[in-house]
C-alpha cells in the first residue's frame, strides 16, 4: 500500500528512523502507515490504525474551520500547515503542529499524503536539544568523507571542506555551474520537488566537471532540513567515479562472459552454495526443455533422474571435502567429469557429462559452475558401434567359411569355422606362420600372390590351394583374399572355403553322367528293337502289349530325360568355371531332382506336397538355365497339399510348354499352377508357339492320359483356349 501511495522502500526506511511522527494517508484520508515515532508518542500501533480514517484521531473539540480546511486541501491535493487537536490512545488530548503534504506520481497525479506531527509543547525542548547537538553534528559534517552542501533557491548556503577538495575549489557560487549540462534537468526537477514541499529523501547520480576538465560521477542524496530558520535542501555527495568505472568494466566483463556463454553450443550452469540453480544458458535451457524463470531457484539434483540424485548429492559432498587442503583452506581445483542421466521437462531422459569447478570467494566456497555435455548422440553411436561389432562378430563366428587375417606372414585372427576346418584350437593357430598349414609345393605361388596384393595390385582374388589339417589329411580349399588395414598396417583378409566334398560330388556327377549316357544308349537300342517287333505284330493282344511297353518306355524316358540331364550338366560345367558357389547350389538341386526320380519311379501316386518339393528344385534348375525367360507361379492352398497325383505330371507339362513355345526376357513364358473350385490342378501357360518345323508327337501328354487310364482315374484334359494352353488334372483324395 505504501508504494501504491508513491513512497519507495528507501523512504519508508528513512521514516522509521527520523524523530518526527509520520503518518501516510491515501487520497481518501485512510491511514496506510505510521512510523515508530508516532507510536512512541501516541501509543497507537500500526495494527490499531491501518485503514482508519484520519479524522477518527481528531478530537471533536478541534476547531471546525480548521477541519474543513484540511478536508478541502485533501480533496484538492494541496499542502496544509497548522495545528490539530489529537486524542492519544490513553485518552489524553494534545495540540500538535502538523504539515500535510501531497505525494504525486510521475504523471503528477496525487497518490496520497504525508502527515508530519510534532507536539507543540515538546517542540521547544526539541529545539534546545537540536541546538545542543548542532556543534556535534557540525563537527561530523566538516569531517565527513562525503561532500555536503545546503541549497536554497539554487543558491549554495553551505559546502564542507570535503566537497571543496573534491571539486578543486571552494567558490560555492560556482559549484552549480560545474554540473554537467546533461544532468541540469535532474537538479531542476529536485528543486521543483523541494519548492512544492516534498521532504522525501531523493537519490540521484549526477556528473560534475572539475576545473581540470575531469568528469566526476557522484551519488547525491538530498533531503529537506531547517537551516537558518527556513527549509533548505541538504545534499550529501559521494565521489563514485572510480567505483563507477570499475563497475562499468565489471559489467562489460560480465556481459562479455554472458554473451560468450550464451553463444556456446554447450550447456553452462551456475549454482549457489546450497546447490540451487542461479543461471543456465540458452543451450542448457534447450537441452533440458525449460525456461529461465522456471530453472532459477530449483535444486540442481531435480534436473536429473531419481536413480542419480543420491549419487549426485554424495559426489557434491565428496567434492566439497576434496577442495579442503591440509591447512584447511579452499583451493579451486577442477573436478573430473562425471556422467549422469538428465531428466528433461517432458519427462524423457538423456545421458550427460558434467565438468564442474567451485566458485571461491574470500577462501569460501560460495557455489559452483561448469558445463554439461549432451552425450546422447555419442552414446547412441557407441551403442550402434557395439551392436554393429556384435553383429559382425556373430556373422564372422557363425560363417560357414573360414575367415583369417594374415599380417607379416602370421595368423593374427581366425574364426571358429577355420579352427573346425583345420582341426586346431584358436591358440594353436594364432601367431603361427600361415604357410605352415599349406602344402609346401604351393608356398612360392601363394607368397607371390600375397606380395602382389600388399603392393596394391588388382587381380583375381579366388585361388585354389591344398591345406594340411592337424590330422595330416589334405583338403582342397578356395581362397578369396582382400587387403585391409589391421592395427595400423596392411594385412590380408582371407575367406577360406573347404570344397573337398563339392569336388567329390562333381566327380561323382561326371561319372554318373557317363553312366547315364551309356544306359540311355543301351535303352534306346532295346526300345528300337522292341518297337520293331511290336510293329510286326498284327493281333490286338500284340498291339496292347506294344502300347503298354511304349507307355512304360515313355515314363522311364521322361523320368530320366537324358536331354534335360545333358543340358543341366552343360550348365553345371559352365557354372563351375564362372560361379563356383552357384554351381554348388545347382548340383545340390540337380541331385534332389534325380533323387526324387529314383525314389518315386515305382510309385503310382504321390502326394502333392512331395511333388511340389521336387518341382522347386526342378524350377531352380530351369531358372539358371533360361535366366529370366521363364516364370512359374505356384498357388496351392495348404488344405490341398495332401491330395495325390501321378509322379512327374507337372514336370512333364512344364517340359511340354518349354518344348512347344519360344521365350525371351522381354516376352517370358509364364506358367501358372493352381487348384480350382472343382479340385482340378490347372497348369496354364501363355501360347508363344515355336515355328512349324518342330513336329509334335504328343507322346508326353499321351503318357499322362494312359497312366491315368491304367489307374482307372478321371482322365486329364488338354486344350488350347485363345492365347493359352490349359491342362487340367483331377486331384485324388489322400484316403483313396
Amino acid at each position: 500500500m505504501n508504494e501504491d501511495m508513491g513512497h519507495t522502500r528507501n523512504q519508508i526506511a528513512l521514516y522509521e528512523h527520523i524523530p518526527v511522527a509520520i503518518l501516510l494517508i491515501d487520497s481518501g484520508a485512510r491511514i496506510g502507515y505510521i512510523n515508530p515515532c508516532f507510536t512512541r508518542l501516541s501509543g497507537y500501533f500500526p495494527e490499531d490504525l491501518i485503514g482508519w480514517q484520519m479524522g477518527t484521531l481528531c478530537s471533536r473539540e478541534w476547531d471546525p474551520q480548521s477541519r474543513l480546511e484540511v478536508e478541502e486541501c485533501i480533496s484538492k491535493g494541496i499542502e496544509w500547515r497548522g495545528e490539530m487537536l489529537f486524542r492519544y490512545k490513553n485518552g489524553s488530548l494534545h495540540r500538535l503542529s502538523m504539515i500535510l503534504m501531497p505525494q504525486r506520481n510521475a504523471e503528477q497525479a496525487v497518490t496520497g499524503f504525508i502527515l508530519m506531527q510534532q507536539d507543540a509543547y515538546e517542540r521547544e525542548a526539541i529545539e534546545n536539544a537540536l541546538l545542543e547537538s548542532e556543534a556535534k553534528y557540525k563537527t561530523l559534517v566538516e569531517n565527513s568523507h562525503d561532500g555536503i552542501m545546503i541549497v536554497r533557491d539554487r543558491r549554495i548556503l553551505y559546502a564542507n571542506d570535503t566537497l571543496c577538495n573534491m571539486l578543486g575549489h571552494c567558490h560555492t557560487e560556482k559549484i552549480l555551474e560545474m554540473i554537467h549540462p546533461e544532468d541540469l534537468p535532474k537538479i531542476a526537477e529536485i528543486a521543483q520537488r523541494r519548492r512544492s514541499g516534498d521532504p522525501s529523501t531523493i537519490h540521484e547520480t549526477i556528473r560534475i566537471i572539475a576545473p581540470n576538465g575531469e568528469i566526476k560521477v557522484c551519488e547525491s542524496t538530498s533531503t529537506m532540513i531547517r537551516f537558518e530558520g527556513e527549509w533548505a535542501a541538504f545534499y550529501t555527495i559521494h565521489d563514485v567515479t572510480a567505483r563507477t568505472r570499475f563497475e562499468a568494466e565489471l559489467r562489460r566483463s560480465e556481459r562479455k562472459y554472458r554473451e560468450l556463454t550464451e553463444m556456446l553450443p554447450l550447456a553452462v550452469y551456475e549454482l549457489d552454495a546450497q546447490g540451487v540453480s542461479t543461471y543456465v544458458n540458452q543451450t542448457g535451457l534447450r537441452m533440458f526443455g525449460y525456461q529461465q524463470k522456471i530453472t532459477a531457484g530449483k535444486d540442481a539434483v531435480s534436473f536429473f533422474s531419481e536413480e542419480d540424485r543420491n549419487r549426485m548429492r554424495h559426489n557434491l559432498k565428496v567434492e566439497a571435502e576434496r577442495l579442503l587442503n591440509r591447512e584447511g583452506n579452499v583451493e579451486a581445483i577442477a573436478s573430473p567429469p562425471v556422467e549422469y542421466t538428465a531428466r528433461k521437462a517432458d519427462g524423457t531422459n538423456c545421458p550427460v557429462l558434467i565438468y564442474g569447478t567451485a566458485i571461491i570467494e574470500e577462501g569460501h566456497v560460495v557455489g559452483s559452475r561448469g558445463i554439461i555435455v549432451d552425450i546422447s548422440e555419442r552414446k547412441a553411436m557407441e551403442d550402434a558401434l557395439r551392436e554393429s561389432e556384435e553383429k559382425y562378430r556373430s556373422l564372422i563366428e557363425n560363417a560357414t567359411d573360414g575367415i583369417v587375417i594374415v599380417q607379416d606372414g602370421r595368423l593374427k585372427f581366425a574364426n571358429q569355422t577355420m579352427c573346425d576346418i583345420m582341426g586346431y584350437s584358436l591358440n594353436e593357430l594364432l601367431e603361427k606362420p600361415f604357410l605352415n598349414y599349406i602344402d609346401p609345393s604351393e608356398h612360392q605361388s601363394l607368397s607371390q600372390f600375397h606380395a602382389r596384393r600388399m603392393r596394391g595390385e588388382q587381380f583375381s582374388n579366388i585361388l585354389r590351394s591344398c591345406f594340411i589339417r592337424k590330422d595330416k589329411k589334405c583338403i582342397t580349399v578356395e581362397l578369396n583374399a582382400r587387403t585391409l588395414n589391421f592395427n595400423g598396417s596392411p594385412a590380408g583378409f582371407i575367406v577360406i572355403r573347404d570344397i573337398t566334398e563339392r569336388l567329390n560330388i562333381e566327380h561323382e556327377l561326371q561319372v554318373a553322367k557317363k553312366e547315364l549316357e551309356r544306359l540311355n544308349s543301351q535303352l534306346e537300342k532295346r526300345v528300337k528293337e522292341s518297337s520293331k517287333r511290336l510293329t510286326e505284330a498284327k493281333t490286338q493282344l500284340i498291339n496292347l502289349q506294344k502300347e503298354n511297353l511304349q507307355s512304360q518306355f515313355d515314363v522311364l524316358k521322361q523320368q530320366v530325360n537324358p536331354h534335360f540331364l545333358f543340358n543341366s550338366l552343360n550348365v553345371l560345367t559352365s557354372l563351375i568355371k564362372l560361379e563356383p558357389d552357384l554351381a554348388e547350389k545347382f548340383s545340390e538341386q540337380l541331385s534332389k531332382v534325380y533323387r526324387y526320380v529314383l525314389e518315386n519311379k515305382d510309385n503310382e501316386l504321390v502326394d502333392l506336397n512331395t511333388e511340389l518339393y521336387f518341382l522347386d528344385a526342378y524350377i531352380f534348375l530351369l531358372n539358371i538355365r533360361f535366366l529370366g525367360k521363364l516364370v512359374v507361379n505356384i498357388t496351392i492352398p495348404e488344405e490341398r497339399r495332401n491330395d495325390r497325383i501321378i509322379p512327374l505330371a507337372m514336370q512333364l507339362l512344364i517340359e511340354n510348354a518349354i518344348k512347344h513355345n519360344i521365350m525371351s526376357k522381354s516376352n517370358p513364358l509364364v506358367i501358372d499352377i493352381f487348384v480350382d473350385a472343382h479340385h482340378y490342378l490347372n497348369i496354364i501357360n501363355n501360347l508363344q508357339e515355336r515355328p512349324s518345323q518342330i513336329v509334335s508327337t504328343g507322346v508326353g501328354l499321351k503318357n499322362i492320359l494312359n497312366r491315368y487310364q491304367l489307374l482307372k482315374l478321371p482322365v486329364p484334359s488338354f486344350e488350347k483356349s485363345g492365347d493359352r494352353f490349359v491342362a487340367k488334372i483331377k486331384l485324388v483324395k489322400h484316403n483313396l
